[in-house]
């Protein structure tokens, strides 16, 4: 077999646990030789997520997840941070708030508010929501744990502006 053709095992070796309304979901992330989460836990659906604000990408239990940003291009607003994911008939949106908040919904109902710190949108970042805590709303199932967390995870919590951006990236420079 060719070296290109063979299959490269991933071994997953940093570690984090976040709470979830069924219990601990445990996130597995390494970021070399490339960038990957997989978030597992009792009765929820394995997901495995490439985190990038741009062009992140997500499965559930093997099948990819198509993703849409809200808009292409430069787009000051807020509304154009907007990510969607279509899961069987399911509809989720991770629609940023403000600055470090976000809202998960589900066909258009909030099923849960993440919150995140300004170190998030650091340009050495590569995963955007790993510190994100959620607040779940009543009623959701293990689905929307998982795709919700894998939202955050992948997209990160808030839509930055053009202004703090730049200020956070010299922040870290002089840092």
């Amino acid at each position: 077999m060719s070296a290109p053709a063979q299959r490269r095992k991933v071994d997953l070796s940093q570690q984090r646990v976040a709470d979830s309304p069924f219990g601990p979901l445990q996130i597995s992330h390494d970021r070399w030789p490339s960038v990957i989460v997989r978030l597992t836990g009792a009765g929820i659906p394995t997901v495995t997520a490439v985190p990038d604000r741009e062009h992140g990408a997500l499965s559930i239990n093997g099948h990819h997840v198509p993703t849409v940003r809200g808009s292409r291009g430069w787009d000051p607003r807020r509304k154009a941070r907007t990510r969607t994911a279509l899961v069987g008939a399911r509809g989720y949106e991770l629609r940023p708030t403000g600055l470090c908040r976000a809202e998960l919904r589900r066909d258009g109902a909030v099923i849960g508010r993440a919150r995140s710190g300004l170190s998030a949108y650091s340009p050495f970042r590569s995963i955007p929501g790993l510190d994100a805590a959620i607040a779940w709303s009543p009623g959701v199932d293990p689905t929307d744990v998982a795709i919700g967390q894998a939202m955050v995870v992948a997209f990160g919590a808030g839509a930055p502006g053009a202004f703090q951006q730049c200020f956070m990236f010299w922040l870290d420079w002089v840092n």
